[in-house]
């Protein structure tokens, strides 16, 4: 069992943009976790769960994973990888599972109250890319923000606020007392169910600014250059990182140290290269960059996680979007737009799914069957792979 022969081969079966290192992590994780649900794997890997669960199977044809769920080595492929069944040794913080935030327990009934207010609010829009995150995630962010001295006060603008962080914020800071709390804090959200919730919830609380408008116009004037810090957690396409990371540059006031708290996913490496030279691009400079900081509830292609970057403005930092942003913003917008090829698990066919193709959905090629096989488990590939076999 030579494992650098199945890493290629599974990387080629799969059309993995990692390369065999992608196997390769997965067959790490695996090792150190066993046994282990492809969800955790994904998050863990930093690759989709579509992908994982791909990979696990062909791992599981060539006897390195077996065959039972949830995953876990064979005796073979453990003993070539030298990995002990149990009790491993690793370095991840047991309080805050490599977040670098443990909440304490004084937040307790900080996080009970926040859940109840979570479970009352509307449902996460598909179509806007809303994935609400966890009451957990909440609290890391805003106790991040706090121990950075991005709260008490400053000027905080939430680009985007489905996440409720707006509410957390004033929880936590009732909590803590009025000397944490920000001079100044603005949603910006174009979602008229969350701003009316998010009104109920801040009736009678003062400093608080809630205001209706799509980000794929500039800022109004009265928020731009205004505030210290800018939070946002956008859409899961590299335009709306772009473009909301623009805005978020836009609401900051000239000069160093401004602060940036984003949130993305973890994307393809030419997408992951994309977004980091888009940071620099703007100027910005990373403070921190903590992966799977995020947890969600629903996001499940995602692992349910994203990234927090942690960065600071310059005295260079310019938005890269500056007039009306026309395009593509969303996932649902971008999925429409593109062409994608899925491989066939049965006779390894490889089949176009999109725009001008056969097949406009996956759901349609899945309905109707491989036209080689009638076979109906499909593989997404990278995007722009053409595969080993071409489609019959």
């Amino acid at each position: 069992m030579d494992v650098d022969v199945v890493a290629a081969e599974v990387a080629s079966a799969v059309g993995l943009a990692e390369g065999p290192a992608g196997v390769r992590d997965v067959l790490r994780v695996i090792s150190r976790a066993e046994p282990v649900a492809t969800r955790e794997v994904s998050r863990l890997a930093g690759l989709p769960v579509p992908i994982v669960a791909a990979v696990c199977n062909e791992l599981r044809k060539r006897g390195m994973v077996d065959k039972t769920r949830p995953a876990r080595l064979t005796p073979q492929a453990r003993a070539v990888l030298a990995a002990p069944a149990a009790g491993h040794l690793h370095g991840e913080c047991p309080a805050c599972a490599g977040s670098g935030v443990a909440v304490p327990t004084a937040l307790e009934p900080l996080a009970a109250r926040l859940d109840r207010v979570a479970a009352g609010g509307p449902g996460a829009k598909l179509e806007l890319d809303q994935t609400h995150c966890t009451v957990g995630t909440k609290l890391r962010r805003v106790l991040r923000m706090h121990e950075a001295g991005a709260l008490a006060g400053q000027r905080v603008i939430l680009l985007g606020d489905d996440d409720l962080i707006c509410l957390a914020i004033g929880a936590f800071t009732a909590l803590a007392g009025p000397a944490a709390r920000p001079r100044r804090l603005a949603v910006v959200d174009c979602d008229p169910d969350l701003l009316g919730y998010l009104g109920e919830q801040l009736a009678g609380e003062a400093g608080v600014d809630l205001i209706d408008h799509d980000l794929r116009q500039p800022l109004p004037a009265r928020l731009a250059g205004e505030f210290d810090v800018a939070c946002t957690d956008p859409p899961y396409t590299p335009a709306g990182a772009e473009l909301f990371l623009s805005r978020a540059v836009s609401a900051l006031a000239a000069g160093t140290g401004r602060h940036v708290f984003f949130s993305f996913g973890a994307r393809r490496p030419e997408e992951t290269l994309s977004t980091q030279r888009l940071i620099a691009d703007m100027r910005l400079t990373v403070r921190s960059l903590v992966p799977g900081f995020n947890s969600y509830a629903g996001a499940g292609i995602l692992a349910g996680t994203s990234h927090l970057y942690h960065l600071r403005t310059t005295m260079q930092s310019r938005p890269a979007v500056t007039g009306h942003y026309p395009g593509p913003l969303y996932t649902a917008d971008t999925r429409a737009a593109v062409t994608r090829p899925y491989r066939c698990a049965g006779c390894g066919a490889v089949h176009q799914v999109g725009p001008g193709a056969r097949w406009n959905v996956i759901a349609d090629l899945k309905a109707a069957g491989c036209p080689g096989c009638h076979g109906t488990v499909l593989r997404p590939l990278a995007l722009g792979t053409g595969g080993a076999r071409a489609a019959r």
